[in-house]
C-alpha cells in the first residue's frame, strides 16, 4: 500500500522512525559534511569563472544528481556525467547526502532536496526538481511528432539521451565552446555515447544563434522541438522577444517550444530568504536575474499574451508555489506551439 493511503498517524510513526535512523547516522557525520558543503562550493565559484562556465549549468546537474541517487527521477547518465566534470564534486556531494542515502536505503527515508513535489506545494528550494521533470513531459510528450530537436543553452542536459535515443531525430546542442568542450570531454571520459548531438558552438553576444543553427544543418522545413531550460532569467526580455520571434521565423507549424521562467518578484528581490540568497550566489558568480513574468494576477494571461506577440499559442503551463496574500508562484514551465 502506498504511504500516503496509509492512516495518518501511522504515516507520523514511519516517519519518525526515518527521522531517528537519519539522525543517528547523521549527527557524527556533521563535521565532514559542512567541510563537504563549504570547499566544494567556493571551488566551483573560483574555478567556473576561471573556466567560463556557468555555475548554474552544474547546479542543475546536482538537482538532477539527487533525484536519481534516491530514485525520485532515473538518470544514471547525469551521475555518470557529473562524476567526470572537472567543475563538479562528486566524493563531496556523496559525503554531503551520505546519511540520507544510508537512511534512504535502511528505511526508505525521504531526502528533501530530492523530492518532486506537487506544483502547488513546491518551494523554491526545489526548483529545480519542478523544472526538470516538467520539461521531461513536455519532450515526451511532443517527441514522436517533431524530426528536430534544438537544446538553447543545453548546459550539461542529458535528456535527449533518453527521448530521443534510437529516434530517427536530428538533434542540436546551442551552448557556449567552454560549456561545450567541458561536457563533450566528460562524456568521453565516462563512456557515455552522445553520436546523435550535433554541438553548435556559440557566442550569443556576438553571434547569431539562428544563422549558426542553419550552419550546422538545421531544416527550416522540418518540425522541430526547442528546449529552453534554466535560461529566460538570465536574459533581457528584450532578447527573450527576439529569440522567441526567430524561432518562429526559422520554424513551421507544428514546431514546439519548452520553456520556464521566474516571476517577477523574484527577479526584483523579493520573496523568500532561500530565494534571496539564491539571487546572491548567483551576483557573486557574476550572472543576473533579468526576465520574470508578472504571476501575482493572471499568470496564464500574462504569459499568453508574450507568446502570442512571438507567434505561439499556448499549449500548457505549470506553476510552482501557492498564491497568497504573500507570495506568488515563483515558476512557470510552458509548453507552445507555432500554429
Amino acid at each position: 500500500m502506498p504511504e500516503k493511503e496509509l492512516p495518518l498517524v501511522l504515516r507520523f510513526l514511519i516517519r519518525l522512525f526515518q527521522n531517528i535512523i537519519y539522525w543517528i547516522i547523521q549527527i557524527p557525520l556533521i563535521p565532514f559534511v559542512v567541510l563537504a558543503f563549504i570547499v566544494p562550493t567556493y571551488k566551483v565559484f573560483v574555478l567556473s569563472r576561471k573556466l567560463g562556465v556557468d555555475w548554474t549549468a552544474e547546479k542543475s546537474l546536482q538537482w538532477r544528481w539527487y533525484m536519481h541517487m534516491f530514485k525520485t527521477r532515473e538518470d544514471e547518465a547525469s551521475v555518470q556525467l557529473y562524476k567526470a566534470l572537472p567543475v563538479a564534486y562528486h566524493t563531496s556531494l556523496l559525503v554531503f547526502a551520505g546519511a540520507a542515502l544510508i537512511a534512504n536505503r535502511i528505511c526508505g527515508y525521504h531526502y528533501s532536496l530530492a523530492k518532486i513535489p506537487e506544483p502547488a506545494e513546491a518551494s523554491f528550494m526545489l526548483m529545480g526538481n519542478c523544472r526538470a521533470v516538467s520539461h521531461d513531459r513536455n519532450m515526451e510528450r511532443n517527441i514522436d511528432q517533431v524530426e528536430q530537436v534544438v537544446i538553447m543553452g543545453a548546459g550539461y542536459d542529458l535528456r535527449v539521451l533518453k527521448y530521443a535515443g534510437g529516434k530517427n531525430i536530428k538533434v542540436f546542442e546551442l551552448d557556449k565552446p567552454a560549456i561545450q568542450n567541458m561536457k563533450i570531454a566528460a562524456l568521453k571520459k565516462a563512456k557515455i555515447d552522445h553520436d546523435l548531438i550535433t554541438y553548435v558552438p556559440i557566442d550569443f553576444n556576438n553571434e547569431s544563434w539562428s544563422d549558426k543553427l542553419l550552419e550546422y544543418g538545421f531544416d527550416t522545413k522540418k518540425k522541430t522541438f526547442f528546449l529552453w531550460e534554466g535560461v529566460t532569467p538570465l536574459i533581457s526580455e528584450e532578447i527573450v522577444r527576439h529569440t522567441l520571434h526567430t524561432i518562429t521565423s526559422i520554424s513551421p507549424k507544428g514546431s514546439v517550444i519548452s520553456l520556464d521562467y521566474f516571476s517577477k518578484s523574484i527577479v526584483t528581490g523579493e520573496g523568500s530568504w532561500v530565494m534571496k540568497q539564491f539571487i546572491k550566489l548567483l551576483r557573486k558568480t557574476g550572472e543576473e536575474l533579468l526576465f520574470g513574468i508578472d504571476t501575482s494576477g493572471d499568470a496564464c494571461e500574462e504569459t499568453e499574451k508574450l507568446l502570442k506577440e512571438c507567434g505561439f499559442t499556448l499549449k500548457n503551463l505549470t506553476l510552482f508555489g501557492k498564491k497568497t496574500k504573500k507570495d506568488n508562484p515563483f515558476l512557470g514551465v510552458v509548453e507552445a506551439v507555432i500554429e
